[in-house]
């Protein structure tokens, strides 16, 4: 891995080989540094303030990173062609602009493999840094990304780099995880917001069924449900912040019947 690749064909009319050198599209080129305001705390106690990301490749003038099971150019070329590859690069550069997140680094990172828990947070995709300069889009495979061609789970993932972008949430360490009622009333803003841009998003109704259907497994009574899903109506479409949702989280009783489940690493995480 690493070393360039050599085609060898024959000139017309020539007894004279041709190489043709192709770089090798898996070896580090850069180490992208991000680094956050929300650390992650790892079970032995040890803080993760940053992430280091290996740069593979620049397309359309974004950073590309591969995270493979089996790293190999073949696969590689199978999995995420080159074309594919320019054509992603370009809509997340145009995805960003529309949104105004103008950071001096735009990277993607690329796995060929999904994964339920970890290594990092299902919301936490969409890592914006401390110094606000640099994104970092991961897409991981994914019914949505096969159902929708990365469009839906692109908008998505960039409305939550925005939030972390202008400020109204904190740049968090990927692998923090968050409670999931915050995640689920952050999506309220989010869809909203990319319903009134015509934008690709999940409807009104499908959250309201995904927020439902938390509620009862957290076992709120279902006079509290009630009062839960007229907050989350209101929430459509509006710019929050993560102090606005973790108080009413609190208001509704979100955060006291998650007490009992599993200690989240930090809130702001999604």
């Amino acid at each position: 891995m690493g070393v360039p690749g050599h085609c060898q064909s024959w000139g017309q009319g020539t007894d004279r080989a041709i190489i043709v050198t192709v770089e090798s599209r898996l070896k580090t080129i850069e180490k992208l540094r991000l680094d956050y305001e929300v650390p992650f705390v790892s079970d032995r106690g040890k803080v993760l303030d940053h992430t280091i990301v290996r740069i593979n490749e620049r397309r359309k003038g974004v950073a590309i990173s591969y995270a493979l099971l089996d790293p190999t150019e073949q696969d590689l070329e199978t999995l995420f062609p080159r074309e594919g590859m320019d054509a992603l690069a370009d809509m997340t550069r145009t995805v960003l602009a529309d949104l105004g997140v103008t950071p001096q680094k735009v990277a993607l990172q690329m796995w060929d493999y999904s994964v339920t828990r970890g290594p990092y947070s299902l919301e936490g995709r969409a890592p914006v840094n401390r110094q606000r300069d640099t994104v970092l889009i991961i897409f991981a495979k994914s019914p949505l990304a096969y159902k929708f061609n990365y469009e839906m789970v692109l908008w998505h993932q960039c409305m939550h780099a925005k939030d972390r972008w202008e400020r109204r949430f904190p740049a968090a360490h990927p692998q923090v995880q968050t409670s999931e009622w915050l995640d689920a009333l952050w999506h309220f803003s989010i869809d909203g917001r990319l319903e009134a841009r015509n934008r690709p998003h999940y409807s009104r109704e499908e959250r309201l069924e995904e927020a439902l259907a938390l509620f009862r497994r957290m076992g709120l009574p279902a006079d509290a449900a009630d009062r839960a899903l007229v907050t989350c109506r209101g929430l459509w479409g509006r710019e929050v912040t993560l102090d606005s949702l973790m108080e009413a989280g609190r208001s509704l009783g979100l955060q006291a019947a998650d007490r009992g489940a599993a200690p989240k690493r930090s809130a702001g995480g999604a």
